[in-house]
């Protein structure tokens, strides 16, 4: 038995805990949260994709963000420093020992030509070899050492004086200069000899003096200049860095990089890891998840505050705070849902304004354009750097919930989907134009932005019953359509309870004008009043304005003709439930009386009671008080109502004084007390209730009694007679008034007499 206790005490706990609105509250911005996270954390984190080096990639990758292909860029610098020149330095004195070479080449040469010409042309037996061998002509002359013997019998011939000293002028005067300024390095040393070389041959036509002076150069060109290493690194380096600086490869936001056909090289994998979308088995990017959800949870605790502030009713409704988390996480889902198949124009139709719309239709302007800007910088996570969607979510919302709210025709929704859509097109052509984008591009955008606005109105429309029937709630719409006289419960109330129809159709117009003066929701308190004595259907007879002849209380007791009248509120609600009606209509049937006193049978049984007490809370309605400025409007519309209809002098300044007794007594007797309205409110309260029973019990003018006429022409006297008395009486004896007079009741008269005439036919 203890273990039994235990676990229903257990439950009955957790049953308390599921049960408490803090808790449900809790539980719904909980699941709402985490379902938008998990719809942006998705969209938002960046498609990954698993790469093999040297094989296709298999994807076409467009890139998220401006990013420079740094391996390709550092790839180009490399092949341009290539092209640069090595940093040269000049070798002190060697052109100056060059030409001095060459000057003492032919000088020597001179000498021993003038020697051994005259030598060998008077002993032709004499070899210029033995001739060289024996004076030791080489080691003064080390050029002429490695030339052909051939070459060496040429130029020591008399005939090779003329061109031997056309080479000196060449050599001397042409060519080493030049030579001079020219760089010449170790490296460079033998394309500038054959660079020389070609230039003597064009300007000496014979072949041995070509080679003489390929010799000579040969032996007398040295290097004039050398590599100087490390400046040529500095020089090398500081074009690198100047390169990468100048000349980056970037690979631009939306730019397809990557083809599914392409190879994948080194440097597409480095680009695709920089942007975090390659695939490299690491785990989830918990630092990313954790921002998102820090971000988001922020985001719903400023709404969590500004409702618990400034909309405590929606607060304090499960229903609305469910409707709310639905259509939030609707609205990131059709969002999420763009992004993935129309990815390139996502941020332009994305459906977000069915959110202003259908919260301004059902709860209220300020709450639609708070949820609004909370969407927008939510879903900005999935469309980062776009100052499109930002300007177009923020101020076309707005005006969504302006154009939607208090809507009680479809055509004026409707309507607002196309001034959606114009200012869609408007915002995207003005930020387009700020960012210098092309004209057909404005122009696709434009048309797509203006798709968004119209699509996002028709699927709020569509949707409007689902979430009437979902979660109870009442549009200007569904209003409107209760209030049809065709309806079913409004019709048997006029078949069977005709006086409480009529009642009732007053207490509407009573509701309407005084909560309008007050600003709060006029259709609703209207329809509420059409509704809120349907409970007489059950006993209409016992009901006054239903009588005709007999009083059924007069054979019951007090107590018990109580409990018959007060029943009337939950018997309401039972019909309510059966025809189906919203939450608050039902309120407002069940709330239409509060806690009041049944005074008539509680003070019939003070009287009868004998001596036995009589308690008052037996003689009051079950309630609850009015939780609503409209209910507790409809509770003094039917008491004015019904007072007031009873009244045997209807004046207006009577009317007002009992007006303002009813509102007092009830203030008195504390009906007011779970709703908000003030003083101020109140007085407005009567003045509207004074301004539609002033017009509909106004003064009338009162006809003479007609004595009953045997024939139609007596009745004619009588008639005219009466009217000539009255004149009379009111000093109309001018004939000009007396006939302007005579006109002005013309149809009072003609009714007068068709009234006559009826009596006279009965």
């Amino acid at each position: 038995m203890a273990v039994k206790k235990e676990k229903r005490n257990r439950k009955n706990k957790i049953g308390q805990v599921f049960n408490n609105d803090v808790f449900q509250r809790a539980l719904i911005g909980g699941v709402s949260l985490l379902a938008v996270f998990v719809m942006i954390s998705g969209g938002a984190a960046p498609k990954r994709y698993k790469l093999t080096l040297g094989a296709p990639s298999g994807f076409d990758i467009s890139a998220s963000r401006d990013i420079e292909n740094t391996m390709k860029t550092e790839e180009l610098a490399y092949e341009r420093v290539k092209e640069l020149p090595p940093v040269i330095r000049e070798l002190e004195l060697t052109n100056t020992k060059m030409m001095s070479s060459m000057y003492d080449f032919f000088d020597t040469l001179d000498a021993l030509r003038a020697k051994f010409i005259p030598m060998l042309e008077a002993d032709s037996e004499l070899k210029l070899v033995e001739l060289f061998e024996k004076e030791n002509a080489v080691s003064s002359i080390p050029i002429l050492e490695n030339m052909p013997e051939e070459i060496l019998n040429f130029l020591f011939r008399q005939e090779a004086t003329t061109e031997l000293n056309q080479l000196k002028q060449l050599l001397i005067r042409d060519i080493m200069p030049q030579i001079s300024t020219t760089a010449i390095t170790q490296e460079n040393l033998a394309e500038v000899l054959e660079d020389y070389h070609i230039r003597i041959s064009k300007n000496i036509p014979s072949l041995q003096m070509q080679q003489v002076a390929r010799h000579i150069l040969t032996g007398v060109v040295v290097p004039n200049s050398m590599v100087d290493e490390a400046a040529t690194e500095k020089q090398k380096s500081d074009f690198l860095e100047s390169f990468k600086l100048e000349n980056p490869v970037m690979i631009y936001e939306g730019e397809r990089f990557v083809r599914k056909e392409d190879i994948v090289t080194p440097d597409i994998i480095d680009v695709v890891r920089k942007l975090g979308i390659l695939d490299e088995k690491t785990g989830p990017d918990y630092l990313f998840l954790g921002s998102v959800f820090l971000l988001l949870l922020m985001l719903w605790f400023i709404l969590a505050f500004y409702m618990k502030h400034f909309s405590a009713k929606t607060f304090e409704s499960r229903n609305e705070l469910l409707f709310i988390a639905c259509i939030m996480v609707l609205t990131v889902f059709l969002a999420l849902m763009a992004k993935e198949f129309v990815p390139e124009y996502s941020s332009y139709i994305t459906i977000g304004f069915i959110a202003p719309v259908l919260l301004a239709i059902f709860i209220n302007i300020q709450l639609s354009i708070v949820v609004n800007l909370i969407l927008t910088i939510a879903l900005a996570l999935l469309f980062p750097n776009n100052t499109t969607f930002i300007f177009m979510s923020i101020i076309s919302g707005t005006f969504a919930a302006f154009l939607s709210a208090n809507a009680n025709q479809r055509r004026r929704i409707s309507l607002a989907g196309f001034v959606i859509g114009a200012s869609n097109v408007l915002i995207s052509a003005c930020v387009s134009i700020i960012e210098k984008k092309d004209w057909v591009a404005i122009l696709r955008e434009g048309g797509v932005s203006f798709l968004n606005g119209v699509l996002s109105v028709i699927l709020a429309i569509g949707l409007l019953p689902f979430f009437e029937s979902i979660f109870n709630m009442v549009t200007p719409l569904k209003l409107l359509e209760m209030a049809d006289p065709n309806h079913p419960l409004l019709k048997r109330l006029l078949m069977e309870a005709p006086g409480t129809y009529h009642h009732s159709l007053m207490v509407g117009n009573l509701a309407e004008v005084a909560v309008r003066t007050i600003g709060g929701n006029a259709l609703l308190a209207r329809v509420g009043a059409y509704f809120h004595d349907v409970g007489k259907l059950k006993r209409p007879g016992f009901f006054k304005e239903n009588q005709m002849a007999e009083n059924p209380h007069d054979r019951l007791t007090a107590n018990l003709s109580t409990l018959v009248i007060t029943s009337h509120a939950k018997d309401g609600e039972e019909l309510a439930l059966k025809y189906k009606l919203p939450k608050p209509i039902r309120d407002i049937i069940v709330q239409h009386h509060g806690t009041t006193l049944v005074a008539y049978f509680y003070h019939k049984a003070r009287q009868g009671g004998k001596g036995v007490e009589v308690k008052e809370s037996n003689f009051r309605y079950e309630g609850p008080k009015p939780q609503t400025r409209e209910a507790a409007v409809v509770l003094l519309a039917d008491s004015v109502e019904a007072a007031v209809r009873s009244m045997p002098d209807k004046t207006k300044g009577k009317i007002e004084g009992l007006i303002r007794k009813i509102i007092k007594d009830k203030l008195d007797d504390g009906q007011f007390d779970h709703c908000d309205l003030t003083l101020k409110d109140m007085n407005d309260i009567a003045e509207g209730f004074l301004t539609v029973l002033s017009g509909f019990f106004h003064e009338r003018t009162e006809y003479p009694e007609l004595e009953k006429k045997n024939t139609l022409t007596e009745l004619d006297s009588q008639v005219y007679n009466a009217i000539d008395k009255k004149e009379k009486k009111n000093g109309d004896d001018h004939p000009k008034q007396v006939e302007q007079k005579a006109l002005s009741d013309e149809t009072t008269e003609a009714a007068t007499a068709e009234d006559s005439t009826d009596r006279v036919e009965t």
